[in-house]
């Protein structure tokens, strides 16, 4: 291989990789988080409970939605040091994950295992998200 070509297709990938969404394969911020949900439906699947959910996120921090093992869902949302925060009606707590975006429109949700040595668990997964509320909720 000579070396020019070997400089110009270095200088294609760089270019390559310039060109691609500042966010896509990362941690999620809480702006980018904020944008990517806000006003937004959220369709998905627990990662360890095998559940599939959707869930409207309305701008003002309210959020309704259905689950396949619970039926109607209905709580709060709120994005807090880089992660989403959510407290359903009837639970105790709020809960709260970073998010790593795929770079596909999918999104994982991790929370922070008591156990350092295991990292952080992937406990659900956004297989998409949709402007607007499309399930009318």
């Amino acid at each position: 291989m000579n070396r020019e070509f070997a400089a110009n297709g270095v200088a294609i990938a760089l270019a390559g990789l310039l060109s691609a969404p500042a966010f896509a394969g990362g941690w999620m911020t809480s702006e980018q988080l904020e944008k990517l949900i806000s006003g937004n439906t959220t369709y998905g699947k627990h990662e360890t409970k095998g559940f599939t959910s959707y869930s409207y996120n309305r701008p003002d921090g309210t959020a309704v939605g259905h689950n396949s093992r619970d039926g109607e869902t209905k709580g709060t949302w709120r994005v807090k040091n880089n992660m989403i925060c959510r407290h359903r009606e009837g639970r105790s707590k709020e809960s709260c994950q970073k998010v790593k975006d795929n770079g596909d429109g999918t999104y994982n949700r991790y929370k922070t295992s008591n156990n350092v040595m295991r990292g952080d668990i992937h406990v659900f997964t956004w297989t998409k998200v949709e402007p607007g509320n499309p399930e009318n909720l």
